[in-house]
């Protein structure tokens, strides 16, 4: 007998349509599995016939073919044992579902028939939800994930066993209907460095207000020592919070590239992710890619802060790797196995000494670097890289007679005020358009809404050719003036803010 089962796989972060033909008849014993299966859904079938002895049904016996359409798609992973055990019991007539086409299974088996969670059941969920009469049937480890998006019918369970029942019954009151995102239901504190801890560097925390409140990029280079790394780790307390859509953005890309053993401690990412990756990573890991082309560092810093420390330590070409998506918001990865794109929206932050020895700015130390070898150290940021930065700040070493006086700075959340009302009005300004920060815009978008008298633009012109500034670097000098004209309630942009903001790409090393 033949029967079609409706399942999903992921080509990066999309959720693919796929339906797993099952066709039982009599003849010689055998089994077929055809539709570019990898080992592990290859292996699918000595998982799938355990667990369907281990509740007390037999497949075995019949010539079963299976193939997973479409068939020109690489199909990866274990989310296809469950629709392939459906699909074999409702073939051999060991189980009879009513409305089966209606149901789209997904799911990994164990032996002795436990069900297990799979990655990007959030991605399945939002693109079934728009189907109002399907109802997904997927492990009790990912509910809390189907359960984010609003409206969307599904089915839970923890073993094959229970499924099977549920199925069988066909009780509309089984099915769950998600309610959305409950903030509430997930909140939970995270310990990040307050500003009002961090004494002195009143400059560098300035200039990360500004990098938070336009979504800019920014270089910080200072002694070791200076505070380059704490600052920046203080960040996400003055980041503003992310709206529904962002939430589900950024959670949909963690889930996809979650490891088997994560599936437990799913939660929704409330908080602007704000991801460090070791000067060791390699470009898989910073970009994405690999065997099963997996999100690398880059699209998990999604709408939040890749934070790159001791920036000359990295690979040079795993930098220039990210100089397409600090422009394009987007990460276009070609394989052998396939092309997927990804999102990458993110502020690129980092930190450097000057010099090898790392105390060239120093007042207070003797820097014993060459003058080549300070050149070559600081020549491993390539000019296009550095071009594409709004933000290049030198972080001064702090008196120690500043740090018995306390800090007496603002808060965090002080600060975070002034964020928040700046990205409001960046909001109200950027409504129907693409763009959601300043940082965002294109070069004419910068024209448009860096609105400047005569005088202002004539400064701003010669100041960007005394300081032989790039094209990009004149528009992203607009975009950080907007930024600060921002943060003080202003519509025009005028010379003050374009002063301080060629005081930030004023950094020559």
């Amino acid at each position: 007998m033949f029967r079609r089962i409706r399942s999903y796989c992921l080509l990066g972060i999309k959720a693919i349509p796929v339906s797993v033909e099952v066709d039982a008849a009599l003849g010689l014993p055998g089994f077929t599995l055809v539709g570019l299966p990898d080992n592990a859904v290859r292996e699918s079938r000595e998982r799938v016939v355990s667990a369907i002895r281990s509740v007390d049904k037999v497949v075995t016996g019949f010539r079963t073919t299976v193939n997973l359409s479409p068939a020109d798609l690489r199909k990866e992973g274990s989310a296809l044992d469950l629709p392939l055990a459906i699909g074999l019991l409702t073939a051999t007539d060991e189980l009879s579902v009513p409305n089966l086409e209606k149901c789209v299974f997904v799911g990994e088996l164990s032996l002795d028939g436990l069900l297990k969670g799979v990655r990007g059941v959030l991605s399945i969920a939002m693109d079934l939800v728009h189907d109002k009469d399907s109802i997904l049937v997927i492990p009790r480890e990912n509910e809390q994930e189907a359960s984010l998006v609003e409206g969307l019918r599904y089915i839970c369970a923890d073993t094959l066993k229970e499924c099977i029942e549920i199925l069988e019954q066909n009780n509309e009151e089984l099915v769950c209907r998600a309610r959305g995102l409950d903030r509430q239901k997930f909140s939970s504190g995270l310990d990040v460095p307050d500003f009002k801890n961090v004494v002195g560097m009143e400059g560098v925390k300035r200039a990360l207000e500004v990098a938070a409140a336009g979504g800019h990029n920014f270089l910080l280079v200072g002694s070791p020592g200076a505070g380059k790394t704490l600052c920046a780790r203080c960040l996400p307390g003055i980041l503003p919070e992310m709206c529904d859509e962002e939430i589900l953005e950024t959670t949909r890309i963690h889930s996809c590239a979650r490891r088997s053993g994560d599936m437990e401690s799913f939660r929704p990412v409330l908080l602007r992710p704000f991801r460090t990756p070791h000067h060791s990573a390699s470009m898989v890991a910073l970009v994405g890619g690999g065997a099963r082309l997996l999100p690398g560092e880059a699209s998990l810093a999604h709408n939040g802060v890749l934070f790159l420390d001791e920036l000359p330590e990295f690979n040079r070409s795993v930098l220039e790797a990210l100089r397409e998506p600090m422009e394009d918001g987007e990460i276009s990865v070609s394989r052998a196995s396939g092309t997927v794109v990804w999102p990458a929206r993110f502020m690129m932050g980092a930190a450097m000494n000057p010099c090898p020895c790392g105390y060239s700015m120093d007042p207070k130390k003797v820097c014993t670097c060459l003058p080549d070898a300070r050149k070559r150290y600081q020549e491993k940021i390539s000019g296009p890289l550095l071009d594409r930065i709004d933000l290049q700040v030198s972080v001064p070493p702090v008196e120690t007679s500043q740090f018995a006086c306390g800090s007496g700075a603002e808060t965090s959340a002080e600060i975070r005020q002034r964020v928040c009302a700046a990205r409001e009005i960046q909001r109200r300004r950027f409504a129907g358009l693409s763009f959601r920060c300043n940082a965002a815009m294109n070069s004419e978008a910068a024209r448009r809404f860096a609105q400047m008298e005569g005088a202002t633009e004539k400064f701003a012109v010669a100041s960007a050719d005394k300081m032989n500034l790039s094209a990009r670097g004149y528009y992203r000098l607009l975009k950080v003036a907007r930024t600060i004209a921002d943060l003080r309630h202003s519509e025009p942009v005028e010379i003050p803010d374009l002063a301080e903001a060629l005081r930030y790409r004023a950094f020559r090393g």
